[in-house]
């Protein structure tokens, strides 16, 4: 037997984690003595508070103690007990009405209308009263209303939440308390509350008066009463359980408060598990107990079961559902934080049916983790949470979910803070490591702007804060390199300098060495020849001792010539020396001389740098203001003024700081404000019904054609500011393609029937009609020069029309069924997509250069040329867009574009945009110069868009949906567009107030229309 099947879970008598119901009161012990205290109190004042720790068991003690002896009393007293649960939940007055309807209409009442009901209890404090007064008019009866969870009021269950508005908890409590006060009306109140919620309730004077006057402590029970809850049960269905158990149980509770919850699940699994072994006359043992895991691993072992029962996709939505539902409180403990099934379906961004499947595993009966109970069917606004937050600190999985959750919202607050400091110029953007950490974060949880609002409302500005630094520090660490790179260049050059430099030196240095070695050997010479003249002077004087004076002076003056000669050689190697030092010095003073110059250029360009990097820095801020300005445009509904100024002055900013032209976040708050308050830059065109089939516009006018699954063919005028059209064909046949000629004269119409209609769009030539496909035609394409019709249908033929001689021919290769077709702007190049989703490409002429494109588990939905390129862009079912070079046969970008397929891409033949509509339902707009910029996204079609089309200026963009009231939209692509007639909107500006709050205290004041005589008094900001 399953664990989980129903019929076992009715005869459990433990439910586990949830409260008992009043239908388990015979399996509820334990608290005799506290059902009757409280019951003579109530009696007594028609009001009493219980009061105690979580896990306490106050629910249960109300439902099974209290509530069986109300009912023991309307049988046997003359009055009936009308009895009326209610939890305060998200929306306490909204509760109590669902409450008050569903008993006033069981008994058949005529004012159980819900606004009428909700309408009585928020006119006055006496409202509860005037909303059952029939019922209590009616024998006399009585009414108890218990109110559970009254900590709800109070946001207890959420730390960092403000909890309900003041308003409607204050109106909840005057209605409780008026409901007393008033002595002659027959209504009594038990509240049920977490005992730290009590101080809560002192600012509430008259109901601070009846918790003093009348309330209940549930006390924590002893050994004997836990040893009542675990035998009197079993007692009760007839199963036996062994003593040792029981004291095992009990040792291991001791005298620990809150404990309940978890004695209950412990001993429903260990029942379970006794039962399913189906030894009935086996007493539950102590081996049952373990194989559960005992108290401390019963409950996640439990949960794990459920857990790795789930497939990869629920998983993932299981960890953010808990994570949702808990968190930490201001003492770092776990707490449970309810919230609606809408809340948790957008924050966790999956299907209603994805999510209530993953819900209802967890509040099964077997394990009731997660309340409301199973039988409760599940809507938006029904509240989700925990059965008891016990569940936190026991299920090892949980505990560390909820530890990763308080890591992101702590790292989620602390961008919030510093994106608000930055924008206030109080702090620069973020730098590594903790912009490294914020990055990670981003993409591991993948925050949403629901899950975000629980925190603190400013998504927006912290996720532009976070992508601008993002962007800041790729910009800079790209600079670094191109810097690094240029620096390596000059190290190089000026190492080439210096080497050239070292190279002379070592030249003039080995001159002077050879030079030196020259005048060495010449002095030794002079030295050798002297000593020669010496001796010969000797030889001179001892041959001839008697030569006259006269050959003695002689000699002697020779030898002083020779002398002479030799002092002249040593001067001159003195000189060449000194020369060559000079020279030396002159290149040293010349390297120091360059070395100061490069310096100084060094530092100047340092000092320019930084000068840059703080206007940049600067610049980068006021862009970030801008788009925090734009988003939160978004969130002001319904006030016009201040809508369109924060738009506008957004774009103002983004403008002069040299932003992206056409920003997404700059763009969205301008777009905004022109569809709600009207442009005449937007503009929806009226004469279709039902789905939009095809756009074409005429080659360089503002006019296009639009055919529709109403049969009409109709013609329009963008230029017209009333809403013009000419109806050019409005027949029982559906018109799927419309093209036009490159002269504009004739209309090609591809209609169910498999014909082409040629329609004249100028002369008195008669229209015609070309037959060739048995199938339905899905594209019309005219050649260049317009003298060819190129066609394809889904019988697989790609049809070239001679349209002079009104002939085709069959240009497909053979190769695959072609059921639609692309061609080059010049018509070398076509491109066939087949029925599986693959793609051939070819040339027309003469069948050369074919290439096939597609991938295994992938199917291409749509195909086009850009003009007057040979690069084709292929959409998938996957939402990816891929760009291929048709020269070359290679892809170039993959784009992940959209969640699903893509149905549609158009190129702006006069700008650098691509546009894709994708199954998703959005139409996106992208820079095709740098994919990597977000793109526009249209995410608020009135149904599926499945056709698009720029006009030939590039201006605006045409969007056809599957249907809805507005199925067909202009809608400007350029944020210029949107801002040029952004100041008709507004009828005055910011007052000083305003800029401070939304732009900043340190931003100067200016006129967002400047032009415009608003005559308002601004004082400016100085």
């Amino acid at each position: 037997m399953a664990s989980g099947n129903k019929s076992n879970q009715k005869l459990n008598p433990f439910p586990g984690l949830r409260p008992f119901t009043p239908e388990e009161s015979r399996f509820f012990f334990g608290r005799d003595n506290d059902s009757k205290e409280i019951l003579g109190k109530l009696l007594k004042n028609r009001f009493v508070v219980v009061t105690g720790a979580p896990g306490s068991g106050k629910s249960s003690l109300i439902q099974c103690g209290l509530l069986p002896e109300i009912r023991n009393l309307s049988v046997k007293g003359p009055s009936a007990w009308r009895i009326i649960s209610v939890r305060p939940g998200d929306e306490p007055i909204d509760s109590l009405t669902n409450a008050f309807v569903d008993i006033l209409s069981g008994h058949g009442m005529k004012n159980a209308d819900r606004d009428a009901v909700m309408s009585v209890l928020k006119k006055n404090s006496g409202g509860i009263a005037e909303a059952l007064k029939d019922l209590l008019n009616k024998n006399d009866d009585k009414v108890l209303i218990c109110v559970d969870q009254f900590e709800e009021l109070f946001g207890i269950s959420e730390p960092g939440r403000t909890g309900k508005s003041d308003y409607e908890r204050e109106l909840f409590i005057n209605l409780l308390s008026h409901s007393i006060l008033r002595t002659e009306q027959n209504i009594f109140i038990v509240v049920a509350m977490h005992s730290d919620v009590i101080s809560e309730c002192t600012q509430y004077k008259d109901f601070t008066k009846l918790i003093n006057k009348s309330n209940f402590l549930v006390p924590l029970m002893n050994r004997e009463n836990y040893r009542e809850v675990i035998e009197a049960p079993l007692r009760v269905t007839g199963v036996a359980i062994e003593p040792e158990l029981v004291e095992t149980i009990l040792d291991e509770l001791g005298d620990r408060s809150g404990q309940l919850p978890v004695l209950q699940h412990a001993l429903m699994r260990t029942w379970t598990r006794w039962y399913e072994l189906d030894q009935p006359e086996r007493p539950i043992s102590i081996t049952d107990y373990k194989s559960i895991g005992t108290l401390s691993e019963a409950m996640s072992r439990h949960a794990d079961e459920i857990y790795e029962k789930l497939n990869k996709e629920e998983k993932k939505i299981c960890e953010q559902l808990f994570k949702l539902i808990t968190g930490k409180g201001p003492d770092n403990r776990g707490v449970h934080r309810p919230a609606k099934v809408l809340t948790l379906r957008s924050a966790i961004d999956c299907s209603e049916t994805e999510l209530i499947g993953v819900i209802d595993k967890f509040r099964d009966p077997s394990g009731s983790f997660i309340t409301p109970q199973h039988h409760i069917v599940l809507t938006d606004d029904t509240v989700i949470d925990l059965s008891h937050e016990s569940l936190i600190s026991l299920w090892d999985r949980l505990r560390k979910w909820v530890d990763e959750e308080a890591s992101s919202i702590q790292m989620y607050l602390r961008l919030s803070e510093l994106s608000a400091m930055y924008q206030q110029g109080k702090a620069g953007l973020l730098r590594n490591p903790d912009l490294q950490l914020a990055v990670n974060w981003r993409d591991r949880n993948k925050p949403t702007l629901t899950w975000a609002q629980r925190y603190n409302p400013a998504f927006e500005r912290a996720m532009v804060y976070l992508r601008t630094s993002e962007q800041v520090y790729l910009e800079s660490e790209e600079n670094k390199k191109h810097l690094h790179e240029t620096r390596l260049k000059r190290v190089r050059v000026i190492t080439r300098i210096m080497g050239g430099i070292a190279i002379i030196a070592a030249l003039f240095t080995a001159l002077a060495f050879i030079q030196k070695i020259s005048a060495d050997n010449r002095r030794k010479a002079a030295e050798k020849q002297e000593e020669v003249i010496e001796q010969y002077a000797t030889v001179l004087l001892m041959k001839s001792i008697k030569s006259d004076s006269i050959a003695s002076v002689a000699s002697q003056n020779e030898l002083k010539a020779l002398r002479q000669k030799g002092t002249s050689d040593s001067q001159r190697l003195v000189a060449e020396r000194s020369i060559i030092l000079a020279k030396q010095e002159q290149m040293l003073a010349l390297m120091v001389s360059d070395s100061a110059v490069k310096e100084k250029i060094r530092a100047d360009e340092n000092a320019k740098e930084a000068f840059e990097q703080k206007a940049e820095t600067q610049r980068l801020r006021m862009i970030s203001v801008a788009k925090t300005m734009s988003l939160r445009s978004l969130q002001f509904q319904a006030q016009k003024d201040l809508q369109a100024l924060l738009a506008y002055q957004a774009y103002l900013f983004n403008k002069k700081n040299n932003g992206h032209p056409n920003d997404a976040d700059i763009y969205l708050g301008l777009y905004n404000v022109a569809k709600q308050y009207g442009s005449i830059n937007h503009k929806n065109y009226t004469g279709h019904t039902g789905e939009i089939k095809s756009l074409v516009f005429v080659p360089g006018k503002a006019e296009f054609f639009s055919s529709g699954t109403d049969g009409k063919l109709l013609k329009w005028n963008l230029n017209n500011k009333k809403q013009s059209l000419q109806i050019m064909y409005s027949e029982s046949e559906i018109v799927d393609v419309i093209a036009v000629s490159p002269d504009a004269g004739w209309l090609a119409c591809g209609v169910q029937s498999s014909t082409i209609k040629m329609i004249p769009l100028k002369g008195n030539d008669p229209g015609y009609e070309l037959k060739g496909h048995s199938e339905k035609i899905k594209s019309l394409i005219f050649s260049f020069d317009g003298k060819y019709l190129y066609s394809a249908a889904l019988d697989g033929k790609v049809l070239k029309w001679d349209l002079s001689a009104r002939t085709s021919i069959d240009i497909s290769t053979g190769e695959m069924k072609v059921t639609s077709i692309e061609l080059s702007s010049d018509n070398r190049y076509l491109a066939g997509l087949n029925d599986e989703g693959r793609v051939l490409v070819w040339n027309p002429e003469n069948y050369s250069g074919k290439f096939s494109i597609g991938s295994t588990g992938r199917e291409i939905r749509s195909i086009r040329f850009k003009p007057d390129e040979y690069l084709l862009a292929v959409g998938y079912n996957d939402g990816v867009v891929e760009l291929w070079d048709i020269e070359a046969g290679r892809r170039i970008s993959r784009i992940p574009a959209h969640k699903t397929d893509i149905n549609e891409i158009r190129f702006n033949s006069n700008l650098s945009q691509m546009a894709t509509a994708g199954s998703d339902g959005s139409l996106k707009i992208w820079d095709t110069d740098d994919f990597s910029i977000p793109p526009v996204s249209f995410e608020d079609n009135d149904g599926l868009v499945v056709a698009i089309e720029f006009s030939p200026d590039g201006n605006v963009i045409l969007a056809g949906m599957h249907g809805g009231v507005n199925n067909l939209v202009g809608i400007p692509t350029l944020a210029e567009n949107l801002a040029s007639d952004m100041c008709s909107v507004v009828t005055r500006n910011f007052s000083t107030e305003e800029w401070q709050a939304y732009v900043g205290r340190d931003i100067e004041y200016e006129k967002t229309c400047p032009a415009a005589e608003y005559q308002i008094r601004i004082k400016e900001i100085r």
